[in-house]
C-alpha cells in the first residue's frame, strides 16, 4: 500500500496544478471566451480554405493537364505522319483523311470513334490495318476535329474537353507534307 501512496503523492506534486485550476471558482470571463472564439474561427477558416484549394484547384488542374496531354499526343502523331506523307485523301463519314507515304502501300488513316470519343490512327499496309492507336482522347464530337488541305499543307484543328466539361482547349496545327 505504501507504493501506491508514494505514486499518488508524486502525481499530486507534479500535476496538482491541473486539479487546482479545474477546481477553481474563478471561471472564464466573456472577453476570454470571445478571444478564444475568434482564434477558433480563424483557424477553421484557414483549414476550410486549404481544403477547398486542395480539392477544387487540384481537380481543375488535373482536368487541364489531361486535356493538354491529349492535344500534345495528337500533335506528335499527326506531325510525324504528315512529315512522311506525300499525298492526302479526304475522308467521309467518321474518317477524316488518309495520308499516303512515299511507299504507296503504306498509309495512315485518321478517324473518329464516337463510342470512346477519341481520334484514332490506323497504320495500313496494302490497305490492310496493321495497328490501331488512340492519338487523342476527350474529343466530344466528330466536329471537334477539322482537317483541311491546301497544296502541301494540312491544317488540323482539334478541340479536347475534360470529362466534366469544365476545361476545353483547342490546338491548331499547320503541317507540311514531304515534297518529292
Amino acid at each position: 500500500m505504501e507504493g501506491f501512496a508514494l505514486v499518488a503523492k508524486r502525481w499530486r506534486d507534479r500535476f496538482g496544478w491541473v486539479l487546482r485550476s479545474i477546481q477553481s471558482d474563478r471561471g472564464t470571463t466573456i472577453p476570454e471566451l470571445m478571444i478564444s472564439m475568434v482564434i477558433a474561427a480563424s483557424v477553421a477558416g484557414l483549414i476550410g480554405t486549404a481544403v477547398f484549394q486542395f480539392f477544387v484547384v487540384t481537380s481543375h488542374g488535373n482536368d487541364r493537364l489531361a486535356v493538354l496531354q491529349s492535344l500534345q499526343n495528337a500533335s506528335v502523331w499527326l506531325g510525324r505522319d504528315v512529315s512522311e506523307a506525300q499525298t492526302v485523301t479526304g475522308g467521309s463519314g467518321l474518317v477524316y483523311g488518309t495520308l499516303t507515304t512515299g511507299d504507296p502501300s503504306v498509309e495512315y488513316r485518321y478517324s473518329y470513334d464516337p463510342a470512346n470519343k477519341t481520334l484514332v490512327r490506323e497504320h495500313l499496309v496494302s490497305s490492310v490495318v496493321q495497328s490501331t492507336l488512340v492519338v487523342a482522347r476527350r474529343i466530344e464530337n466528330q466536329g471537334d476535329i477539322v482537317f483541311s488541305v491546301s497544296g502541301n499543307l494540312i491544317h488540323v484543328s482539334i478541340t479536347a474537353t475534360s470529362e466534366n466539361g469544365a476545361v476545353s482547349e483547342t490546338k491548331a496545327l499547320d503541317l507540311a507534307m514531304r515534297v518529292h
